[in-house]
């Protein structure tokens, strides 16, 4: 396929015009950033879900300054947008803890599912009526993957059931009429993003089972509907041992389209008269690891053409694929992440997330090839001059494997460093651990940049994007390869003299506050680390955690190990400042692991500060919340690695427990 075009300076080049244009001489770390907590937290709003209704474009907002609640709006056609579920409507989906695909739009119908009680509600857009309670489970069902399928005056969607101390998935029916649910599919584990053919009598959908986690073992299910709505004639037309499968989609009432990786990379597929064949075979990803069950990576056009979302190595891109030739042509390249993808009018919608703009909804027009960003999060924080465009990068571990990274070196057009000075960095080890950083525009990054950091984001061994081989690197070797592939990142940068490796900190949340841990009681590199709830002990989380990940851990540590890399068994090997954020409410990793972990060090006489934040999960919704993150973080680092700056402030600290500190 052709090679999309490379447009503007690379970020190197941008660096070295900064540093011509500043006027001032100061020691890098010490940087005064127009960028602040404040601004970096006050009203911006983040997007997903896009869904098209006719010529109305739905998405959901998540809006940080009230509290973090989500809330669903619309685009008119004439460009005026609407709040369709003003507050205290919060429209999430709690199934599998991280959710996704939370509503559906039929006609102006809107079917949603309310995160206070998880139950299904229907509010008609058009009249912007009071919303009406369908389901009313006593807080003990959640729902999400809802379908419309007008046939049968029903929904069609993934339920979890809370039973005590057992959770049960299954493919339902929910009654618009009664709100009672039916099963329809019940024999697996798990279930996920089913879809109805155009002419609605057949149905496809997603299935797996324990120990498995969706990226290692799918199945592919196709079913007809019979007259009474259920399903016949059931068949697994893909998937099994070691072959995933994702985002099935319809093209037509008998072709099928879906995504798998048994060639060693997630490509494209059909299925069709009973037959499946390959698409386009290609050393680059079209799926994605399906940790939120709405995730959509391309669209089906016409009869026989899709426009997708293709990874490899060198960068992402929108293609336009050929199903019968195979013929992959490049649309857009503009973006470095691209999510959410619908149709609209002439042309598809997505989320685009761009190196030096915030991310946003974007459309774009296939007779033109500028694209158009239809809803914006935010006026812009910085211009060009305060903002580090990553430079991906690679580089070889001590096995001689290629490991990738995104680099982002400081930047901020008032300031160079004396000669011979090196920046301080910090290194972020990604969630998942099976997920993938891009090099988006992101608020923690450019915060650090514009101050006079390094940052280095580390897709070590294990992470998506770069096929089967490379994201199983980390089977029993969690706390290991990415660890090592962190440290490597380090010396590399150092061997090139940019960054000072005597001030190297980690910084990383879930499962890579774990790497963080672990990497602070294995490796001499890194002098302080943040751990936002993160894992401390694996035994415990394999015992605690929830149905979704409870035999997760089974890949990626072998069981006789796991109490020998559990950093809460190691407490004698740290010896460096630790900070950890926990929200009260996480069911993914209890609060229990942060309080272990405190306490420990506590004892040891480390310096340590906890931060609780109540009524936050597993990641940190609430503008306060996300804003205390950024300065005490950016404080304690400066603070451990004696960095002179007048605008630092220890009363950030106030609501945290803090100890063994002498500042």
């Amino acid at each position: 396929m052709a090679r999309p075009r490379k447009m503007g300076f690379s970020a190197r080049s941008k660096h070295n015009r900064n540093l011509e244009m500043a006027s001032n001489v100061a020691p890098y770390g010490t940087w005064k950033s127009p960028l602040s907590a404040h601004v970096a937290t006050a009203e911006y709003v983040s997007f997903s879900e896009l869904l098209v209704d006719g010529t109305d474009l739905y998405f959901l907002e998540l809006r940080p300054h009230e509290a973090g609640r989500t809330t669903l709006r619309v685009q008119r056609k004439e460009g005026s947008i609407h709040e369709v579920t003003p507050t205290p409507l919060n429209v999430r989906t709690k199934v599998h803890e991280y959710g996704g695909s939370s509503y559906t739009v039929a006609k102006g119908l809107v079917y949603f599912v309310n995160a206070d009680n998880q139950d299904i509600y229907l509010i008609d857009n058009q009249l912007s009526v009071v919303p009406q309670q369908i389901t009313d489970s006593g807080n003990t069902e959640r729902f999400a993957n809802l379908i419309h399928d007008q046939k049968g005056d029903r929904l069609i969607c993934v339920r979890e059931t809370h039973r005590e101390d057992r959770v049960i998935n299954d493919l339902v029916q929910v009654g618009l009429s009664t709100g009672s649910c039916e099963v329809l599919h019940a024999k697996h584990d798990f279930y996920g993003q089913p879809k109805l053919s155009p002419c609605g009598n057949k149905i496809a959908f997603l299935a797996w089972d324990l120990p498995n986690m969706p990226w290692d073992t799918t199945l592919l299910y196709v079913g007809g509907i019979a007259e009474n709505g259920e399903l016949e004639e059931v068949v697994t037309v893909a998937g099994g041992i070691d072959e995933s499968i994702f985002q099935p989609e319809w093209m037509d009432s008998d072709k099928l389209i879906f995504v798998s990786d048994r060639t060693g990379y997630w490509n494209l597929y059909q299925y069709e008269a009973g037959e499946t064949s390959v698409i386009v075979q290609d050393q680059a990803e079209y799926g994605l690891p399906l940790w939120v069950l709405d995730m959509r990576n391309y669209i089906t056009w016409g009869s026989n053409r899709i426009v997708a979302v293709r990874k490899s190595v060198e960068e992402t891109c929108l293609v336009s694929i050929d199903c019968t030739t195979g013929i992959v042509n490049t649309i857009d390249n503009d973006y470095c992440s691209y999510s959410s993808l619908a149709r609209y009018q002439d042309g598809l919608v997505f989320i685009g997330g761009s190196k030096n703009r915030l991310t946003s909804i974007v459309g774009l027009d296939f007779s033109n090839p500028n694209a158009e960003h239809l809803v914006e999060p935010g006026k812009a924080p910085l211009t060009a001059g305060y903002i580090s465009e990553a430079e991906q990068i690679s580089y070889r571990n001590r096995h001689n494997q290629v490991v990738y990274a995104n680099f982002y070196p400081p930047v901020n057009e008032n300031y160079i460093a004396p000669q011979g000075d090196r920046p301080p960095l910090l290194v972020l080890s990604h969630g998942g651990p099976t997920s993938y950083s891009n090099p988006s525009f992101r608020f923690h990054v450019q915060y650090f940049t514009s101050r006079g950091w390094a940052v280095l984001d580390v897709n070590y061994g294990g992470s998506t994007g770069f096929g089967r081989e490379y994201r199983n690197r980390l089977l029993n070797n969690w706390g290991i390869v990415d660890v090592e592939d962190c440290e490597a990142g380090v010396r590399y940068l150092a061997t090139l003299g940019r960054v000072d490796h005597n001030r190297v900190a980690i910084r990383g949340g879930s499962a890579g506050g774990y790497t963080t841990l672990r990497a602070l009681t294995t490796s001499q590199i890194f002098k302080a680390g943040s751990s936002l709830y993160g894992v401390a002990d694996i035994r415990a989380l394999a015992r605690d955690t929830h149905k979704f990940e409870s035999q997760y851990l089974d890949s990626l540590v072998p069981v006789d190990e796991m109490d020998e890399r559990s950093p809460i068994n190691h407490i004698d090997k740290f010896s460096v400042p630790v900070i950890f954020y926990q929200g009260l409410e996480d069911r993914v990793v209890p609060p229990n692991q942060t309080e272990s972990m405190y306490q420990a060090l506590s004892k040891k006489g480390i310096v340590t500060a906890m931060f609780l934040f109540a009524g936050e999960g597993h990641g940190f919704r609430a503008a306060e919340n996300v804003r205390t993150v950024l300065e005490t973080e950016f404080t304690f680092f400066s603070k451990v690695f004696h960095i002179e700056r007048d605008d630092l402030d220890v009363n950030c600290f106030k609501s945290a427990r803090l100890v063994n500190a002498s500042w």
